[in-house]
């Protein structure tokens, strides 16, 4: 019972809290939700920042508050993201550490390759939906690890309402445009632009 407890922590409760922070983080300093709201408030808040996220055709400058916001916010849509990403790193890991898993994959040319990926994407966001039953295949009953993600949930939430200098950082270090230009191609076209600029202005 003590380890299935710890495992749970570590694995469920402990990164849940880190993405509620962040999320939550993010929500007080923009001042969609007042750092002193009680939970009748914060959930009120939810439901119209939900709202506008629907009607609105621009996309958040967050990668993590749009994966998120797809999981319908809140505690269930925290649970939901991080198991989507344990489920996609797991997958990722496994074609890692049997690489002929991969030339099976374009075996049957690129249009097979394509349906695979497009049904697997679909079958990891199901998957993440039922986070509930996803974790426990892991190790105990499905209540057991709903109360570890709920603690975790609350935790993170309630750690977000100090204001810190750490976490305006790693909140500005979530964008999208900072994610984008990790990737070489995004920064040769970045570069290409440049240039291309600073030869007009010559």
């Amino acid at each position: 019972m003590l380890f299935d407890l710890l495992r749970a922590i570590f694995e469920l409760g402990i990164p849940v809290a880190a993405l509620s922070w962040l999320l939550f983080y993010r929500l007080y300093s923009r001042g969609d939700i007042a750092r002193d709201a009680d939970s009748k408030t914060i959930d009120a808040g939810l439901k119209e920042i939900k709202k506008a996220a629907k009607k609105s055709k621009e996309r958040s400058d967050s990668v993590v508050y749009t994966k998120w916001m797809k999981f319908g916010g809140g505690f269930y849509g925290v649970a939901a993201l991080w198991t989507l990403l344990m489920i996609e790193a797991s997958g990722i890991a496994g074609m890692v550490a049997h690489p002929s898993a991969i030339e099976t994959m374009f075996h049957n040319g690129p249009v097979d390759v394509i349906v695979n990926q497009v049904t697997g994407q679909i079958n990891n966001f199901i998957q993440a939906l039922l986070w509930f039953r996803w974790w426990p295949e892991k190790g105990h009953g499905p209540w057991f690890w709903f109360v570890v993600a709920y603690a975790g949930y609350l935790a993170g939430l309630n750690l977000a309402r100090r204001e810190t200098r750490f976490g305006s950082q790693i909140v500005a270090f979530d964008s999208r445009e900072r994610w984008l230009s990790l990737m070489p191609v995004r920064k040769r076209a970045g570069d290409k632009k440049e240039e291309d600029k600073n030869e007009e202005d010559a």
